[in-house]
């Protein structure tokens, strides 16, 4: 059974490490087979480059009949030109992107490039390439009220340890 370590704080106290619960659960009979991470890696404050953005700008690539060249504010002052490859991306909207420097889950490393011809500076994202969902359609949009520049990890939880428990009787 796959018991992630958010899941166990909702229903009780739980002020151990990940390591030191899955010794005291070893201790009760309950054996942890693995303990692992999910979604955004969490070390070398990586997820502090998961931010919220706003898409102030969106026209289609000059090169490709798929891609979009986004302009979007990610609260630094300067807008951020970002090309994006999903249907559903369009001006106004508010958005998650991860910026140059950030580990996706399956330790993808964003950095700046040029996809034909137009430099990116960052990567819009779905709940699928976050870990939030197995698959999504495109972009996941967030509601409007929130700011331009705020940590994704202030709305979601962007990883979780996962005790995985053989249960026995």
């Amino acid at each position: 059974m796959k018991a992630p370590l958010s899941w166990l704080k909702d229903y009780v106290s739980i002020d151990l490490s990940v390591d030191e619960l899955a010794s005291r659960l070893a201790l009760t009979g309950t054996e942890v087979e693995r303990v692992s991470e999910f979604g955004v890696p969490g070390e070398n404050d990586n997820q502090r480059f998961f931010v919220v953005g706003k898409v102030i700008g969106c026209t289609s690539h000059p090169d490709s009949d798929h891609l979009s060249v986004c302009i979007v504010d990610v609260g630094e002052g300067e807008p951020r030109t970002i090309v994006c490859g999903a249907p559903n991306v369009a001006a106004g909207q508010t958005v998650a992107v991860v910026l140059p420097g950030g580990v996706m889950p399956g330790d993808f490393k964003i950095k700046e490039a040029k996809l034909r011809g137009v430099r990116s500076l960052g990567m819009i994202m779905s709940e699928a390439e976050l870990g939030l969902a197995a698959k999504s359609e495109g972009i996941m949009v967030l509601p409007d009220e929130w700011p331009a520049g705020d940590p994704l990890s202030r709305y979601f939880t962007l990883s979780d340890k996962v005790l995985e428990v053989e249960v026995t009787p």
